[in-house]
This record gives C-alpha cells, sequence and structure tokens, in this order.
C-alpha cells in the first residue's frame, strides 16, 4: 500500500508531486566498440531517503566482483562514495567491460539487465520502523554496437605483436651463450671433484706406513673367494692333499680378515705356495697373501659374529685334514667345510664392497687428526 502511495504522489502543501521509490540508468563510454576493446559503462542509482521513507535496495550483487554480464567479460570496477540530497540518495557502479566474440561482429550486443532487489521501510508514530516486502526493479535496455578486429581504414591486417626478428636472433644467442656457460660450470665442478677426491686419496696413502701400503681389503676378499671357488669345482673330481691345502690357506686369509688380524703380503712372488694366495694386479704385478688364523685363535676371540663362527669349524676341518695323523680325506666333511669359508667369504665381500669402506678406513685418522 505505501509503495502505491509513493508511485502515484504525495502531497506537498497544495501540489502533488509524483516520486519514484528507485530510479536507475545506463552511461557508457562509447558507443560502438571493437572485440577485445576495453570500455567502461556506469551504473546511476537515485533512491528515495528522508525521515519517513527509506528505500534500501540490495547493492551486494552490484560489486564488480560478483556481477555477471555475459556475454561481456568484467576486467575491474570500482564503486565511488554515494551522495546525497534532499529526499534522495545516489549510488553508482563502474564497470570495464569488454567482448571477445567473433560472432557478434557487426551486431548490437545488449548491456544485461541486473535486477536490483529493495525494500521500503517507512516510519510511524512512536518512532516505529515499518519494513516493507522485497520489489524488484528492472534496468531500462542498452546496447552496444561491436565493431570488426581492426579500423576500416586499416590496409590489412597486421599482428598484435611488436617483437622484431632481431629480438629473436638476441634471445636465442643469449640462450646459447647460457648453455655453453652450464656446460663450462659442469666441467669445472667435475674437474674440482676430482681433483679433491685425488687430494684426500693421497692425504690418506700419505699418512699410512709404507709397510701398510698394499692391496685393499676387497681386493684380498676377492682373490681369496676366488681361491675357494677353483678348489669346489676341482674338487668335485675328488679331494686332494693339494687342495685341501689350498682351502686352508684361503680360509686362513677370510678369518683374519673377519677378526682384524694381520693378512701378510709380499709383493713380486709369482709361484704359490704353502698358505699362500696370489694376486694378480695390472701389467702382470702379484703379491702373495697369507694369514697364520688357527680355530684356537678365532675361540679365543668369540663374539666377533656368524660368519667367525663358520670360518671356525671350517678351519678345525681343513686343519685336521693336513695335519691330522693318519687323517682321512673324509669328502661331505670337508665339502661342508669349503662351503662354510665361502659363505663366510661373500659375506666379508659384502661389507667391504663400495665406498663405505674406504669411509671407514678414513674417518678415524680425520678425527685422529681432528682431536690432534
Amino acid at each position: 500500500m505505501l509503495l502505491a502511495v509513493l508511485m502515484q504522489g504525495v502531497a506537498i502543501g497544495q501540489e502533488t508531486v509524483e516520486v519514484d521509490p528507485i530510479r536507475c540508468w545506463w552511461r557508457t563510454s562509447a558507443g560502438a566498440v571493437r572485440v577485445g576493446e576495453t570500455f567502461s559503462v556506469v551504473l546511476t542509482c537515485a533512491v528515495l531517503q528522508n525521515e519517513a521513507v527509506q528505500v534500501v535496495p540490495d547493492q551486494s550483487r552490484l560489486d564488480a566482483s560478483v556481477i555477471q554480464m555475459a556475454p561481456f567479460e568484467v576486467t575491474g570496477g570500482e564503486h565511488p562514495a554515494d551522495l546525497y540530497a534532499p529526499d534522495r540518495r545516489f549510488f553508482q557502479y563502474e564497470y570495464r567491460l569488454r567482448i571477445i566474440n567473433p560472432d557478434v561482429i557487426g551486431r548490437d550486443v545488449r548491456i544485461p539487465d541486473p535486477q536490483i532487489h529493495y525494500r521500503v521501510n517507512s516510519t510511524v508514530a512512536a518512532n516505529t520502523a515499518l519494513q516493507g516486502r522485497d520489489h524488484t526493479y528492472l534496468m531500462p535496455a542498452q546496447s552496444v554496437r561491436v565493431l570488426s578486429l581492426v579500423p576500416a581504414d586499416a590496409p590489412d591486417i597486421r599482428d598484435t605483436g611488436g617483437a622484431a626478428f632481431g629480438a629473436a636472433e638476441q634471445l636465442a644467442f643469449r640462450a646459447n651463450a647460457l648453455r655453453v656457460g652450464a656446460y663450462t660450470a659442469m666441467a669445472l665442478g667435475g674437474i674440482i671433484l676430482a681433483f679433491g677426491i685425488g687430494r684426500v686419496v693421497l692425504r690418506t696413502r700419505s699418512r699410512q706406513p709404507a709397510e701398510a701400503r698394499g692391496l685393499s681389503p676387497a681386493v684380498v676378499l676377492r682373490a681369496a673367494t676366488r681361491e675357494l671357488s677353483d678348489v669346489h669345482s676341482q674338487a668335485a673330481g675328488g679331494w686332494t692333499g693339494d687342495l685341501v691345502a689350498r682351502a686352508l690357506a684361503a680360509t686362513r686369509i677370510v678369518a683374519a680378515m673377519a677378526t682384524g688380524r694381520t693378512v701378510h703380503q709380499q709383493r713380486g712372488v709369482a709361484e704359490p705356495g704353502e698358505g699362500r694366495v696370489i694376486v694378480r694386479g695390472w701389467r702382470g704385478k702379484t703379491t702373495a697373501v697369507s694369514a697364520s688364523a688357527t680355530a684356537q685363535g678365532l675361540e679365543a676371540g668369540a663374539g666377533y659374529g656368524p660368519p667367525v663362527d663358520d670360518l671356525r669349524g671350517a678351519l678345525a676341518t681343513l686343519t685336521r685334514a693336513q695335519y691330522g695323523r693318519d687323517a682321512a680325506l673324509e669328502g661331505s666333511a670337508l665339502d661342508e667345510a669349503l662351503a662354510r669359508a665361502m659363505s663366510a667369504a661373500r659375506h666379508l665381500r659384502a661389507t667391504h664392497a663400495g665406498p663405505k669402506a674406504y669411509l671407514r678406513r678414513w674417518m678415524p685418522q680425520v678425527q685422529a687428526e681432528q682431536r690432534a
């Protein structure tokens, strides 16, 4: 009822003046735009507001961040401060739009008409507020002409990018220079790393006494394992005294390596003998390797682990077969002893293989140097 009265008019003295609760209109920065061109559209509204009546529009749906203007794309917008006049409040929203659709070229595209929801609140006697129901205001139609992609006076269609061939050549030259610099840095890094590793190796070897510089534990264990494998293949046709002696010599070397005992190395010896295993290196260089580990010695150092337990039984069996009085070469017992020795040798080879073994040898020297 209140809205009908407002639409018909209000009496001011002897005159009757028509009053609209809300009135909105569009204003565009251009009547015709090209595809992709940005232009502005301004929405301005005037609402009734005085001591008796207040028109409250829902402005939460009009902000540029939430409003939908399809087929136009909203690229931004502003909301200036409201203005006030007698009986009126003015609010305004500016939207920056563009359209990217070749199908609308040469046509008038209508700006979507947002629906503005509002309520009419009134003040009655004793300052009591009366809230009206929800109403909807429809915007007047507004269209924008979409022209061609380029101006009509353009001689031809031009590329939008401004990069010339010279710029592309400069970018290619820069990329090649950076690639060459990266390869050079990688090569220098590899050379420095090689020098560093070589220096560490030389420092480690220089701190060892001359008599201690010999074959590495991995090389010694590899030679002993190879000797045991050779004995195993030849013993398939029956055990002999020579095979027992060779198996005992290799097993003693493995047992010494397992318990940290000294393994004797003699360079330049090429002929195998009792208790010796020949290791052949580069350029025909040979080294005789031997050890004096016994089963009784391993019992004194109990607690080394399963490999030493296997080696203890293997040494006892092979020693009894080699040096025992009236010892019979029992094939099954010797085969079992050889199998235990080979298993222990493989286990130790895995322990001494790779860079971990070298670090274990090098770190105690570094720690001793730091304490000194």
